[in-house]
Protein backbone atom coordinates (compact mmCIF):
# COMPACT_ATOMS: atom_id res chain seq x y z
CA UNK A 1 0.00 0.00 0.00
CA UNK A 2 1.38 2.92 -1.11
CA UNK A 3 1.34 6.72 1.34
CA UNK A 4 1.09 9.27 -0.82
CA UNK A 5 3.10 12.89 0.73
CA UNK A 6 1.70 16.25 -0.11
CA UNK A 7 4.54 18.54 -0.45
CA UNK A 8 4.31 22.28 -0.65
CA UNK A 9 6.52 25.54 -0.12
CA UNK A 10 3.59 28.13 0.60
CA UNK A 11 2.64 28.37 4.01
CA UNK A 12 -0.10 27.46 5.53
CA UNK A 13 -0.58 31.11 7.18
CA UNK A 14 -1.60 33.89 5.51
CA UNK A 15 1.01 37.39 4.68
CA UNK A 16 -0.88 38.99 7.57
CA UNK A 17 -0.19 36.89 10.19
CA UNK A 18 3.74 36.48 9.32
CA UNK A 19 3.87 40.78 9.30
CA UNK A 20 1.90 41.39 12.58
CA UNK A 21 4.85 40.76 14.38
CA UNK A 22 6.56 44.60 12.85
CA UNK A 23 3.37 46.37 14.06
CA UNK A 24 4.31 46.40 17.44
CA UNK A 25 7.68 47.65 16.81
CA UNK A 26 6.53 50.77 15.09
CA UNK A 27 3.90 51.76 17.96
CA UNK A 28 6.85 51.87 20.14
CA UNK A 29 9.08 53.82 18.21
CA UNK A 30 6.29 56.30 18.43
CA UNK A 31 5.28 56.21 21.41
CA UNK A 32 8.78 56.97 22.50
CA UNK A 33 8.78 60.01 20.58
CA UNK A 34 5.52 61.25 21.78
CA UNK A 35 7.02 61.15 25.31
CA UNK A 36 9.97 62.82 24.37
CA UNK A 37 7.81 65.84 22.42
CA UNK A 38 5.86 65.70 26.52
CA UNK A 39 8.66 66.10 28.06
CA UNK A 40 10.52 68.74 26.21
CA UNK A 41 7.37 71.04 26.21
CA UNK A 42 7.04 70.06 30.03
CA UNK A 43 10.17 71.82 30.71
CA UNK A 44 9.58 74.63 28.35
CA UNK A 45 6.23 75.51 30.23
CA UNK A 46 8.55 75.59 33.19
CA UNK A 47 11.46 77.52 31.94
CA UNK A 48 8.27 79.96 30.95
CA UNK A 49 7.05 80.06 33.90
CA UNK A 50 9.81 80.21 36.13
CA UNK A 51 11.07 83.11 34.00
CA UNK A 52 8.39 84.82 34.50
CA UNK A 53 8.39 84.44 38.13
CA UNK A 54 11.80 85.43 38.63
CA UNK A 55 10.57 88.70 36.15
CA UNK A 56 8.25 89.47 39.04
CA UNK A 57 10.53 89.63 41.58
CA UNK A 58 12.85 91.43 39.75
CA UNK A 59 10.01 94.16 39.14
CA UNK A 60 9.05 94.33 42.72
CA UNK A 61 12.80 94.35 43.96
CA UNK A 62 13.11 97.57 41.32
CA UNK A 63 9.77 99.40 42.82
CA UNK A 64 11.07 98.86 46.12
CA UNK A 65 14.42 100.72 45.45
CA UNK A 66 12.71 103.24 43.55
CA UNK A 67 10.32 104.17 46.60
CA UNK A 68 13.10 104.22 48.90
CA UNK A 69 14.96 106.81 46.69
CA UNK A 70 11.93 108.90 46.72
CA UNK A 71 11.54 108.84 50.17
CA UNK A 72 15.37 109.38 50.76
CA UNK A 73 14.45 113.04 49.37
CA UNK A 74 13.26 115.31 51.59
CA UNK A 75 9.54 116.75 50.40
CA UNK A 76 10.66 120.19 51.25
CA UNK A 77 14.08 120.36 49.51
CA UNK A 78 11.92 118.78 46.01
CA UNK A 79 9.88 121.89 46.27
CA UNK A 80 12.47 124.05 46.73
CA UNK A 81 13.82 122.73 43.97
CA UNK A 82 10.77 123.46 42.12
CA UNK A 83 10.63 126.95 42.90
CA UNK A 84 14.40 127.30 41.76
CA UNK A 85 13.73 126.11 38.62
CA UNK A 86 10.61 128.16 38.18
CA UNK A 87 12.57 131.18 38.91
CA UNK A 88 15.51 130.19 36.67
CA UNK A 89 13.26 129.32 33.93
CA UNK A 90 11.27 132.70 34.40
CA UNK A 91 14.59 134.79 34.26
CA UNK A 92 15.35 133.25 30.91
CA UNK A 93 12.50 134.29 29.57
CA UNK A 94 12.76 137.73 31.05
CA UNK A 95 16.36 137.87 29.22
CA UNK A 96 15.14 136.86 25.66
CA UNK A 97 12.40 139.48 25.86
CA UNK A 98 14.85 142.43 27.43
CA UNK A 99 16.12 144.70 25.24
CA UNK A 100 18.57 147.82 25.24
CA UNK A 101 18.61 151.17 23.56
CA UNK A 102 22.07 152.12 23.61
CA UNK A 103 23.05 150.02 20.20
CA UNK A 104 20.78 152.04 18.88
CA UNK A 105 22.90 155.28 19.98
CA UNK A 106 25.78 153.53 19.39
CA UNK A 107 24.70 153.01 15.44
CA UNK A 108 23.65 156.37 15.02
CA UNK A 109 26.84 157.87 16.13
CA UNK A 110 29.03 155.88 14.08
CA UNK A 111 26.71 156.29 10.98
CA UNK A 112 25.99 160.03 11.14
CA UNK A 113 28.22 162.41 8.81
CA UNK A 114 29.44 165.26 10.22
CA UNK A 115 27.35 167.75 8.06
CA UNK A 116 24.27 166.21 9.45
CA UNK A 117 22.93 165.81 13.36
CA UNK A 118 19.79 165.06 14.84
CA UNK A 119 17.42 167.25 17.33
CA UNK A 120 15.10 164.75 18.51
CA UNK A 121 14.99 161.13 19.49
CA UNK A 122 11.94 158.96 19.85
CA UNK A 123 12.22 154.93 20.34
CA UNK A 124 9.08 152.81 20.18
CA UNK A 125 8.91 149.21 21.38
CA UNK A 126 5.76 146.87 20.00
CA UNK A 127 4.49 144.04 21.71
CA UNK A 128 4.75 141.78 18.73
CA UNK A 129 8.73 142.06 19.24
CA UNK A 130 9.49 144.60 16.30
CA UNK A 131 10.54 148.55 17.42
CA UNK A 132 10.88 151.92 15.52
CA UNK A 133 12.76 154.96 15.63
CA UNK A 134 11.68 158.28 14.84
CA UNK A 135 13.86 161.10 14.56
CA UNK A 136 14.32 164.90 13.58
CA UNK A 137 17.60 166.76 12.48
CA UNK A 138 19.40 168.91 10.03
CA UNK A 139 21.60 169.15 7.41
CA UNK A 140 24.29 171.28 5.98
CA UNK A 141 22.53 170.81 2.17
CA UNK A 142 20.61 168.45 0.58
CA UNK A 143 23.72 166.30 -0.40
CA UNK A 144 24.69 165.80 2.60
CA UNK A 145 20.62 164.27 2.99
CA UNK A 146 21.49 162.24 0.35
CA UNK A 147 24.48 161.00 1.16
CA UNK A 148 22.99 160.40 5.07
CA UNK A 149 20.41 158.32 3.39
CA UNK A 150 22.73 156.23 1.25
CA UNK A 151 24.45 154.78 4.70
CA UNK A 152 22.07 154.46 6.53
CA UNK A 153 19.80 152.34 3.26
CA UNK A 154 23.08 149.96 3.82
CA UNK A 155 23.02 149.59 7.64
CA UNK A 156 21.75 145.89 8.40
CA UNK A 157 20.03 146.63 11.41
CA UNK A 158 17.76 149.55 10.44
CA UNK A 159 15.00 148.09 8.43
CA UNK A 160 13.06 150.59 5.50
CA UNK A 161 14.32 153.75 6.44
CA UNK A 162 12.49 156.73 5.29
CA UNK A 163 13.75 160.17 4.98
CA UNK A 164 10.71 163.04 4.85
CA UNK A 165 9.81 166.79 5.44
CA UNK A 166 12.65 167.89 3.70
CA UNK A 167 12.41 171.88 4.31
CA UNK A 168 15.20 174.44 4.34
CA UNK A 169 14.83 176.85 7.89
CA UNK A 170 16.05 180.14 8.08
CA UNK A 171 19.51 179.52 8.49
CA UNK A 172 19.92 178.04 5.13
CA UNK A 173 19.86 174.24 7.18
CA UNK A 174 18.02 171.76 5.70
CA UNK A 175 15.38 170.33 8.17
CA UNK A 176 13.72 166.98 7.88
CA UNK A 177 12.39 163.48 9.43
CA UNK A 178 13.52 160.19 9.72
CA UNK A 179 12.25 157.15 10.64
CA UNK A 180 12.79 153.23 10.57
CA UNK A 181 12.57 149.59 12.04
CA UNK A 182 15.00 148.04 14.11
CA UNK A 183 16.86 144.61 13.57
CA UNK A 184 15.83 142.73 16.73
CA UNK A 185 19.90 142.00 17.32
CA UNK A 186 20.66 145.29 17.52
CA UNK A 187 18.62 146.02 20.60
CA UNK A 188 18.52 142.18 22.00
CA UNK A 189 20.44 142.28 25.64
CA UNK A 190 20.73 138.52 25.06
CA UNK A 191 22.75 139.35 22.52
CA UNK A 192 24.41 142.49 23.37
CA UNK A 193 25.62 140.55 26.82
CA UNK A 194 26.93 137.66 24.49
CA UNK A 195 29.05 139.73 22.44
CA UNK A 196 30.54 141.73 25.02
CA UNK A 197 31.40 138.35 26.99
CA UNK A 198 33.50 137.32 23.49
CA UNK A 199 34.91 140.54 23.27
CA UNK A 200 36.17 140.64 27.01
CA UNK A 201 37.46 136.82 26.28
CA UNK A 202 39.27 137.54 23.27
CA UNK A 203 43.16 138.33 23.82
Amino acid sequence: MDTKFQTSFIPKKSLNEATSHSRPESVGVFLIIGIIIFILGLAAAGGVFAYKKILIKSIAEMNSRLAQAKNSFEPESIESWNRLNKRIEAAKKLLVAHTVVSPVFELLENDTLATVKFTSFAYDSRDNGTSFISLAGEAKNFSSIALQSDILGQEKYIKNPVFSDLNPDQSGNIVFKFSGSLDPNLISYKKNLSSLEVSENSP
